[in-house]
């Protein structure tokens, strides 16, 4: 059973500023040309992104040469937060293998790009979801997570703290409770990790960020847009979530201008229009 009441429930939390900073902090240590390899249909930009928030710098590698997908050196991380964020307290370095649930979303986007570079009208301009609770996105990412441990297993070592980033997006996964300000009491204990694994993040994009830790035997939200009172977000002036502001900055920065999964808002609409929209 999980526990319904936020009441008792752990947050990590960072200033919204830590991860806008991050995009430059990412984009200078790999260059232009390195982050630009990161599979931004995918999401695996903004893992990285959030991972060097929280981390408190960037990775000191990536996937070129059959390595996890990031490696972090955990010297800037706070002590205090290793346990909840890492799944453990005495590793020097991370590795992290970053994975994206499967989903409809990005077949239905180059389906729209490919027709309108045909210079035709899109054949299915709406998508439909269906709304599930976070625990359903957890069970639809076993797969995943298995895989991930697998390639952890092979390419890690256990003197490394061994983590693995899951990615849902909001239209292949609407949840339940993606209006709730924190999640993690929601979500069942991930009790039978393989051994080879010590932590699980999981970005219900663009909206929630937890983390099962090993060690601590829970679930943290992974707080990213701590403000002060008052303070607008970037993105509030689209009216666009702050996470979705940060994956066009970070394609901004390294020049990409092709339409991103992620670059989306939700509208509703007045009763006697058709339905509540989707806008690219």
């Amino acid at each position: 059973m999980t526990d319904k009441n936020p009441a008792g429930s752990h947050i990590v939390a960072i200033a919204h500023q830590t991860v806008w900073a991050a995009v430059g902090e990412v984009v200078g240590a790999l260059d232009v040309e390195g982050a630009a390899r990161l599979k931004v249909r995918s999401g695996e930009h903004l893992a990285v992104v959030l991972t060097t928030a929280f981390l408190g710098s960037p990775p000191i590698s990536t996937d070129l040469d059959g390595g996890t997908d990031l490696v972090f050196d955990l010297s800037e991380t706070p002590p205090q937060w290793a346990p909840a964020m890492i799944g453990r307290g005495d590793a020097r370095f991370a590795d992290f293998e970053v994975k994206s649930l499967p989903g409809q979303v990005r077949l239905f986007d180059a389906a729209i790009e490919r027709a309108l570079a045909r210079g035709e009208e899109p054949g299915e301009p709406t998508i439909m979801t269906r709304i599930v609770s976070v625990n359903d996105v957890v069970h639809a990412g076993r797969g995943m997570l298995d895989k991930a441990a697998e390639q952890l297993h092979r390419k890690s070592s256990p003197e490394r703290a061994r983590n693995i980033f899951l990615i849902a997006h909001m239209l292949d996964y609407m949840s339940v409770e993606f209006l709730d300000v924190v999640i993690a009491h929601h979500l069942e204990p991930l009790t039978d990790l393989p051994e080879d694994v010590d932590a699980v993040w999981m970005l219900f994009a663009p909206v929630h960020l937890v983390v099962w830790s090993v060690a601590e035997q829970r679930w943290t939200t992974l707080f990213y847009t701590a403000a002060a009172p008052g303070q607008e977000l970037p993105g509030a002036e689209d009216e666009v979530d702050f996470l979705i502001a940060v994956d066009d900055e970070f394609r901004r920065q390294i020049g990409d201008d092709l339409p991103s999964p992620y670059a989306f808002k939700l509208t509703t609409s007045r009763p006697d229009d058709d339905g509540g929209n989707v806008a690219p």
